[in-house]
């Protein structure tokens, strides 16, 4: 049999004419983490959902017309279609399916959607449930009574669903929990199979190593054309960095810093660069089975504990001399978000620049605790931030008009603020202790393997 699908030519619309807005936001990978959590300190049950067809839902705001397709009897050239619904190819189809589908949400009793507009909950006499949504496939996570009864009414509302009760393959990632439910493993091994098969010949033949990066490597734009990269070695670069990004993003926080460096040279890479991505991908295939550890600490009624290390490497680029912000966060001992990134400004000493990693990290902070206030989660404050730093912690405490830190008034008076209202409280850790240090710098094996057993596990260490 043949199906056939009527699409539309999107290329062809006209901005402010065809269309205006054409964002339609997903659920965020934070949010994802913190559902796990929820899953399994509340023994909660799970479940995805593919709505299909999903863009013939979205409902047109705009005055569309198009070209009658070829082999439409009793039309001629001067003949046109008027839409009064989404279909497929037209660029405001996802956002027009978003809208519809929160829309229908919050029609059966969902609330929430402000912190992050993909996050939907409800809480009535048949249990909790949290839907998270990802264009057209929706994450539940609940009591089984309440995930049975928001798909019924889904479908009473007119969508077509696709049920999928196992975590095999949901935004490329599996997800494998213990027996006992009170721990899980989150991977990438379709993205590693990728992986194998675009650069596996290539790093046959590399040896082993111990850490992703080279201990002190920096990648240096480079200004001289007889080093760059040909064309069809430089598509490879991009394309492995990308890759690389997006098991940063979901399932390998410890290869974050030296996928950094790597992304700092995307249209500017050299041999030398090449060489070192592909030690990082040797090193990911060679630890294919490790992802991210999310072991909660126990107790169901407890207020959760947040706990986040911050860190930054002064100086750390050898082009713009700009330092490097790093900081894992921790909920209930799993660790929910992390960064590595180069700061925006040149700082003029080590304080200011954990200072200025300190504010990045606060951010990430807030955003959390709203994320839980939506989730109707306790809390226990304040957050403990812990800094490897004497004078980004005296700095959080004192207000000084000394020459080394009033250009930083703005970031000084946001941390402070959240200090003196009792949300987080800045704590000293010796370096060697510090969990972050590996966002911020590639180090030696020891305290790679020190930092990185509290971020990834091995898959079979989840039965």
């Amino acid at each position: 049999m043949y199906g056939a699908r009527l699409v539309a030519c999107g290329y062809s619309q006209v901005p402010g004419v065809d269309f205006s807005e054409n964002y339609s936001p997903v659920v965020n990978d934070i949010t994802l983490r913190l559902l796990l959590i929820a899953k399994m300190v509340y023994g909660l049950q799970t479940k995805i959902i593919d709505v299909e067809t999903a863009f013939l839902y979205g409902d047109l705001e705009e005055e569309i017309f198009m070209e009658c397709p070829r082999g439409l009897e009793g039309v001629t050239d001067e003949h046109a279609l008027q839409l009064y619904q989404c279909i497929y190819g037209l660029v405001q189809a996802a956002r027009q399916y978003y809208k519809k589908f929160i829309k229908i949400l919050k029609s059966i009793g969902f609330v929430g959607g402000d912190v992050d507009p993909c996050l939907l909950m409800q809480n009535n006499e048949k249990g909790l449930i949290y839907v998270a949504v990802y264009v057209d496939d929706n994450f539940l996570i609940g009591t089984n009574e309440a995930i049975e009864d928001t798909i019924a009414s889904l479908r009473a509302k007119g969508l077509v669903l696709k049920e999928t009760d196992n975590l095999d393959d949901y935004l490329s990632c599996q997800i494998l929990f213990s027996n006992d439910g009170q721990s899980a493993w989150l991977g990438q091994p379709h993205l590693i199979s990728k992986l194998q098969k675009k650069f596996g010949d290539q790093v046959s033949g590399k040896r082993s190593y111990k850490t992703p990066g080279t201990p002190g490597f920096h990648c240096i734009r480079n200004t001289d054309p007889d080093l760059a990269l040909s064309k069809e070695l430089h598509k490879d670069y991009r394309s492995g960095v990308g890759m690389l990004l997006y098991l940063v993003k979901y399932s390998r926080p410890d290869i974050a810093n030296c996928v950094r460096e790597l992304s700092k040279v995307l249209d500017s890479a050299t041999g030398e660069a090449y060489n070192e991505m592909l030690r990082v991908i040797k090193f990911v295939l060679d630890t294919h089975d490790l992802g991210l550890r999310m072991i909660p600490t126990e107790g169901r009624d407890l207020p959760w504990v947040l706990v986040l290390y911050c860190d930054s490497d002064y100086a750390g680029d050898p082009d713009s001399r700009k330092s490097v912000s790093g900081y894992i966060l921790f909920v209930r001992g799993v660790p929910v978000a992390w960064r590595s990134k180069a700061q925006r400004s040149v700082t003029l000493s080590s304080s200011e620049a954990e200072w200025i990693s300190l504010s990045e990290a606060v951010k990430e902070i807030m955003f959390v605790l709203q994320l839980l206030g939506a989730m109707k989660i306790k809390v226990q404050l304040p957050v403990t931030v812990l800094v490897d730093n004497v004078g980004a912690i005296f700095m959080s405490s004192n207000v000084t008009t000394s020459s080394r830190t009033k250009h930083v008034d703005i970031c000084t008076k946001y941390v402070r603020q959240y200090v003196e209202d009792g949300i987080v409280k800045i704590v000293f850790v010796r370096s060697e202790s510090n969990r972050s240090d590996i966002m911020t710098k590639n180090v030696q094996g020891d305290l790679f393997d020190k930092h990185a057993s509290h971020l990834v596990v091995p898959k079979h260490s989840q039965r």
